[in-house]
């Protein structure tokens, strides 16, 4: 099977790149970890680049970053004599003067020959990492050229620029060879452009989003069903989020949650937007406070779950603490005032109405009745009758609002 990787190599690159939505990626790491232990360069590699985080391997794995450990077995791989590893060590940083000196090639030029060579041959793996020597520059390593090797600027503005475009079919090709990951600096390169080189094409962009969701990649069809929500056909893009969590894209855990919970591209279902909104918290990678802050109302409102205020407050707190954007302020507020799954605590529930910032009647009210009431700091009926006609048409603050009067002369609000 291995032409130019070994049988375990190509089997763990399957699991790891290519079948993203068959949960495979545990079953190809500890594959690496074994074959590696082996001596096998090439595995060596592959399992550094599993630990280098996301912009190496898809999200969905959940491996562990150890960028330390990672860096040994690339030395270690690339001493070996893997070629993969002496173009990747490029990528992350690691091939410096001593590990030049130290590996079995007479120079970089060796080793992309060889990777190459398989990559014409189709190997998609390879192909990617062609695709980002030529993104990330490394071929002016590779070739040992630089400005001084050319007439002018312009002809080394010209040698740059044909270069560098080289990468894009390169990753096309991986990535309709199977290998999502090789799409991530095509992204890159239709929104940003290259500095002065080249331009950005975002409409490639969608493009390449919708190829992706075509070809089954969990992380496109998350990608596509934001474009879909974004170009307002909210009903596909919702139901393509279903998909694209369900196959395991943790970005999509949050909206796939929220499609379930309102039935938005299929059936409303709430115990299933408990499950994701619980994985999204969970996933690596991803600081999901929306996730926290909607299992939260979904644990205070016994929807889906059992009602445990306990849970939801911690939850509401957790979600407060991620976002710092007051997303929860007026649940949180409402557990201090009435002593739900914490204990009541006047002034902590001032201080968390205090910072709601949007239009909040339920939270106007309550903030409102706690300074008219001397609640958690000094009374102050002014402030509070405000906030009670902030509130506008709630029928507990315009009841509320019965037990004031302003003075004829001072127009200071007081109690009647």
């Amino acid at each position: 099977m291995g032409r130019f990787f070994s049988d375990a190599v190509e089997t763990a690159i399957r699991c790891i790149y290519c079948d993203l939505a068959a949960g495979r990626g545990e079953e190809g790491f500890q594959l690496l970890e074994e074959t590696a232990s082996e001596g096998d360069a090439d595995a060596c590699c592959l399992l550094a680049r599993c630990l280098y985080g996301p912009e190496y391997v898809w999200r969905g794995h959940q491996f562990s970053t150890d960028e330390r450990r990672g860096d040994a077995l690339m030395r270690q791989a690339v001493l070996r004599g893997s070629a993969v590893a002496a173009l990747t060590a490029l990528r992350c940083g690691v091939m410096d003067e001593a590990l030049a000196r130290g590996m079995p090639f007479e120079d970089l030029s060796v080793p992309f020959r060889l990777v190459l060579d398989e990559a014409q041959r189709g190997d998609p793996f390879c192909q990617m990492v062609i695709g980002s020597v030529y993104y990330w520059w490394d071929f002016l390593a590779v070739e040992q050229r630089g400005p001084e090797d050319f007439a002018d600027e312009e002809a080394f503005r010209f040698y740059l620029r044909t270069r560098f475009l080289q990468c894009e079919p390169w990753y096309l090709a991986a990535f309709r060879g199977g290998i999502s990951l090789a799409g991530a600096n095509l992204i890159r390169l239709y929104c940003d452009g290259e500095k002065d080189l080249v331009p950005p094409r975002p409409e490639k962009e969608l493009e390449l989003d919708r190829l992706g969701a075509e070809l089954g990649f969990p992380d496109y069809q998350y990608f596509y069903a934001c474009d879909l929500c974004s170009d307002g056909r909210e009903e596909e893009g919702y139901a393509l989020h279903r998909t694209a969590a369900e196959r395991g894209e943790p970005r999509a855990f949050y909206w796939a949650g929220y499609a379930y919970e309102y039935g938005l591209g299929g059936p409303k279902d709430e115990a299933r937007a408990a499950a994701y909104y619980e994985r999204g918290i969970r996933a690596s990678y991803i600081q999901n406070a929306a996730c926290c802050t909607r299992l939260a109302q979904l644990y205070y409102f016994g929807q889906g779950v059992p009602q445990d205020y306990e849970k939801a407050f911690r939850l509401f707190q957790k979600g407060d603490e991620l976002s710092g954007q007051n997303q929860g302020a007026y649940f949180l507020g409402y557990c201090c005032a009435f002593g739900l799954g914490t204990a009541q605590d006047y002034a902590a529930a001032r201080a968390y109405l205090e910072r709601i910032d949007w239009d909040c009647p339920d939270g106007f009210y309550l903030l409102g009745w706690l300074y008219c009431h001397g609640k958690g700091g000094p009374e102050d009926i002014d402030k509070g009758v405000a906030l009670l006609r902030k509130a506008g048409d709630h029928p507990e603050a315009k009841e509320e609002l019965t037990h004031y009067r302003q003075t004829l002369l001072t127009r200071r609000w007081v109690r009647r």
